[in-house]
């Protein structure tokens, strides 16, 4: 929330208010107010449209009325979009069980800050490989990194924010965080009880 907020004041307040700048010069003198302008302010504005759609999604994340799987589909598909060289791939079911509208917005902010935390601190060209499973009474979310040039010293385990990350979804979740590191390969679990959404919630 402190990152979306920061990106509300460098970013985008900035580029409104250069854009009423603008438009204040064109109302003072409109001569000066050039067709290159134009074509200059519709470009911030669609960027500004742009930044506001992504705050949108991640204050109401896509779909998570709908479908935990189709929320997280939504999640993937924007990050790989924002980051073409990255092989992300996804294995979710089509069909899923209602749950509470709280443990699905703990379960996607975690998958979120995760990927946030992977891409900030991992070099080289990594895989991420993501599934979603109903395992009995629980629910779990595997994200697994694989990386040929991955050692023991680059595990996204050994950073800070992960062990803030593990104890925040335990907590809130009452689940469990953990990992498991497989040659190659480090495997994140995500494990959650699934309780039946309440229908008056």
């Amino acid at each position: 929330m402190h990152q979306e907020a920061e990106m509300i004041h460098n970013d985008l307040l900035q580029e409104l208010f250069v854009i009423r700048r603008n438009l204040e010069i064109s109302s003072i003198n409109p001569s000066l107010y050039q067709q290159q302008q134009q074509q200059s302010n519709l470009a911030t504005i669609e960027k500004f449209h742009h930044s506001l759609e992504e705050l949108s999604d991640y204050l109401s994340p896509a779909h998570i009325d709908d479908s935990l799987p189709l929320a997280i589909q939504h999640t993937l598909v924007k990050w790989r979009s924002r980051i073409p060289e990255l092989n992300l791939q996804m294995e979710l079911p089509t069909d899923w069980t209602t749950e509470s509208l709280y443990t699905l917005r703990v379960v996607l902010m975690a998958l979120e800050e995760l990927l946030q935390i992977i891409l900030s601190n991992i070099p080289g060209r990594l895989s991420i490989f993501v599934t979603l499973k109903p395992r009995g009474n629980f629910h779990e979310l595997i994200v697994q990194l694989t990386n040929l040039n991955i050692s023991k010293q680059t595990y996204i385990s050994n950073v800070t924010e992960v062990a803030y990350l593990r104890h925040a979804f335990n907590f809130l979740t009452l689940g469990r965080c953990f990992y498991q590191h497989h040659n190659n390969a480090e495997i994140w679990y995500f494990r959650w009880r699934h309780l039946q959404k309440n229908l008056n919630e």
